[in-house]
């Protein structure tokens, strides 16, 4: 007897380590119209300018509130005019399974992320409501407003000409079951608000 066999294959582009981020679809109103974020799980760049320089610095919070994730990167600009960019470094640390297997039990979904800090500090914008659930919030790595990412020195796009250095801060907060970040996702907009870059990067996770 013959047998079909299809195969479906998810390549996944690893960048120091794994990340994914779904599509993510919200419903509004009573036309069931839909607002789609359609991330893309692979990472994206740019031709027009290089990110270079990456760093990682955790330090101790002066006021003692916790440890804090400094995060630094170059932007280089490949084209000959300057360019605004609207720019989201965001620290998170996420629970996944230790293996594929179907006997591990899977982690539920609010507990995949028990720490997400976007350098803007407006959490609101990445709330999105959770279609499987009707009236709960969950959290995704995507804007709803892009153009949010302003320099908080000038509370306007960030303006690449040359090159750029980037600084940005995130707090993980003392307590009982603290948990430090284990990954930090950039994402660039361009002056229209248009995806433009993304990349995730895999740290270091609890901290000692």
């Amino acid at each position: 007897m013959a047998k079909r066999v299809g195969a479906v294959v998810v390549f996944i582009f690893m960048c120091m380590g794994a990340f994914a981020q779904d599509a993510v679809e919200k419903r509004s109103g009573e036309s069931g119209s839909k607002i789609s974020t359609n991330i893309s799980a692979q990472a994206q760049y740019s031709n027009t300018f290089v990110v270079d320089k990456f760093y990682f610095n955790k330090r101790i919070d002066v006021e003692g509130r916790g440890d804090i994730l400094e995060a630094e990167f170059v932007i280089n600009n490949l084209a000959d005019d300057p360019m605004d960019l609207y720019i989201f470094v965001i620290a998170t640390y996420e629970k996944v399974e230790k293996t594929k297997s179907s006997f591990e039990m899977p982690i539920p979904e609010k507990e995949r992320i028990m720490s997400f800090v976007p350098s803007t500090g407006e959490i609101g914008n990445f709330e999105y409501e959770n279609p499987a659930k009707n009236g709960e919030k969950m959290l995704v790595k995507f804007p709803k407003n892009p153009q949010a990412g302003v320099n908080p020195e000038t509370g306007k796009p960030y303006v690449l000409k040359d090159s750029l250095v980037v600084r940005t801060y995130h707090l993980s907060k003392y307590s009982r079951k603290q948990v430090y970040f284990n990954n930090v996702t950039l994402l660039i907009f361009d002056a229209g608000g248009k995806a433009v870059y993304r990349r995730i990067y895999q740290i270091e996770g609890k901290r000692r």
